[in-house]
């Protein structure tokens, strides 16, 4: 069964990119633009993806304001969080509230699919509130 992903980037070149990359890879990968985009996506799915992939600098609802929100609504799977940030300080702040990965960007794609195949492996089902 594929591992489902929802993307979470303001820069639609960065998710174009991610999204072939990752669905080449056997990933469904759902998209959002931003926080309040993500937060609409998870609460129609009723939160059922393996990892969320979310940028933490962005318009309306950075990541880091949905991470809060999401630690807010008792989400308890942060763990399959992955952070992606230039910011260093605000990476930091991500991290210490208990997501799965941060990467710099510009990142490696092979390093991110690793960390993915990582993190997937280790939960086996979808997230959830």
């Amino acid at each position: 069964m594929k591992k489902r992903i929802l993307l979470v980037d303001d820069d639609c070149c960065v998710r174009m990119l991610l999204q072939d990359f990752l669905q080449d890879e056997a990933y469904e990968v759902d998209t959002a633009i931003d926080g309040l985009d993500a937060l609409e996506k998870l609460n129609q799915r009723c939160y059922c993806y393996d990892l969320i992939l979310l940028d933490l600098t962005m318009p309306r609802m950075s990541g880091l304001q949905l991470l809060e929100e999401l630690q807010e609504r008792a989400f308890t799977l942060l763990p399959l969080v992955i952070a992606l940030s230039g910011d260093r300080d605000a990476l930091r702040q991500a991290s210490n509230m208990g997501i799965g990965g941060a990467l710099t960007k510009p990142f490696d794609l092979e390093m991110l699919l690793a960390r993915l195949d990582s993190l997937c492996s280790v939960q086996p089902s979808a997230l959830s509130a």
